[in-house]
């Protein structure tokens, strides 16, 4: 009977553990979106140094093409243009086949 017991209590450990990590994959996922959608929306408002320093940390965590180009373009507002070309050459680095229309600024 001691066996059985243990094996259950060792079951659920499991499996609330599982239930943990789920909750902060989804948690940190739900983050990483937010934060593009956030650089996006300054990126719309003219906000180019709030955007860039959003992209920024957004790449750092998950290189996503569309977010460098985004980048890329938010350093080109701003006048910076070898940091401009430094984020566009990585977007073409990721996806060479990457094309504007990935971006939906409107």
């Amino acid at each position: 009977m001691n066996k059985i017991s243990r094996k259950g209590g060792i079951i659920m450990k499991i499996f609330v553990l599982l239930i943990i990590i789920t909750f902060f994959t989804i948690t940190i996922t739900f983050a990483d979106i937010l934060s593009y959608e956030e650089a996006l929306s300054f990126y719309k408002k003219g906000d180019y140094k709030n955007a860039s320093e959003l992209l920024k940390k957004y790449v750092q965590q998950k290189p996503d093409p569309c977010a460098y180009y985004l980048l890329g373009y938010s350093y080109y507002k701003m006048k910076k243009y070898s940091d401009s070309a430094k984020y566009f050459n990585e977007a073409y680095i990721i996806a060479p086949e990457l094309m504007p229309s990935c971006i939906k600024i409107k």
